[in-house]
């Protein structure tokens, strides 16, 4: 397995309120997309990043048998969505601790490939989609009013594209002190590539456009991930935008077979990932 992420802050923002986590070696891919004042919505994208590591290396997984192939990737799927749960416990009590924080919260989602099967889980509006055989296809649904409308068939999707209620999100981390995370395992193809990405991308290209550049690129996602970042830069890059792309096209078992790309929290030293966080946080680093 492949995979790449790049974040930008876009042309019309000050702060870039997205957070991303990528390791290759642990198959795992994270996305969140921040809401809330200038230091707020910062503050609980990169937030619900650690504790979902902090809660995912403390090894909360309940005992099974690990000769059972589908306990296994049923217990990993419980575990991803869990450590979601706990991030949001995580980011609702700092936004409670000071009117500073209030409002704030975080869209996310999570990908993590678990013996031959791909799991996801997410909140909000951020997106994952999957392309297979030339073809792609969104695998989340939005947690948005505009969603709940086009399901209501009040309106189209295309015509969803210029609704005023664009932005208007329905469930995300942050906003109480239990959330519902929804989750979905698929089983892996040869040809699968997922695109994990905020709505900077997906609010400027269509599910077509996404296709096409990544389609050009084959084998690339380094290069798919700046194309796609540049052309939401050429269209005006209205919101942040962050993407990461995993190709799984030279893969089909359960462990990858390469080490992180690019700059990822660590996630193995003694003190861990939310400490140092909060840390730095209170330190003004």
């Amino acid at each position: 397995m492949r995979a790449y992420g790049l974040t930008n802050v876009g042309l019309k923002r000050n702060v870039n309120q997205d957070a991303y986590y990528l390791d290759q070696e642990a198959a795992l891919c994270i996305v969140a997309d921040g809401m809330g004042g200038h230091k707020a919505g910062d503050l609980a994208s990169r937030l619900a990043l650690d504790s979902i590591l902090e809660y995912l290396e403390s090894g909360h997984r309940d005992p099974i048998e690990f000769d059972e192939e589908e306990s296994y990737i049923q217990a990993e799927c419980d575990l991803c969505m869990k450590s979601i749960e706990y991030a949001n416990e995580v980011v609702f009590e700092k936004a409670s601790e000071s009117p500073e924080f209030q409002g704030m919260g975080t869209t996310l989602v999570l990908l993590k490939i678990v013996s031959g099967h791909a799991i996801l889980a997410h909140v909000g509006d951020s997106r994952i989609y999957r392309i297979q055989d030339e073809e792609i296809t969104q695998l989340t649904k939005d947690h948005s009013r505009i969603q709940e409308l086009i399901d209501q068939e009040q309106i189209t999707k295309e015509e969803a594209q210029k609704y005023p209620l664009k932005n208007v999100i329905t469930r995300a981390l942050g906003g109480a002190s239990e959330v519902r995370v929804d989750t979905k395992i698929v089983p892996l193809q040869r040809s699968d590539v997922f695109v994990l990405c905020t709505d900077g991308l997906s609010g400027v290209l269509d599910d077509d456009e996404i296709l096409e550049l990544i389609s050009s690129n084959p084998g690339d996602p380094e290069e798919s991930c700046r194309r796609l970042i540049q052309c939401t830069l050429d269209r005006g890059a209205p919101d942040n935008v962050t993407v990461i792309i995993t190709d799984t096209r030279a893969y089909c078992g359960g462990e990858p077979q390469n080490q992180p790309i690019g700059e990822t929290p660590g996630i193995n030293d003694d003190k861990g990932a939310f400490r140092r966080f909060i840390d730095r946080w209170f330190n003004g680093a």
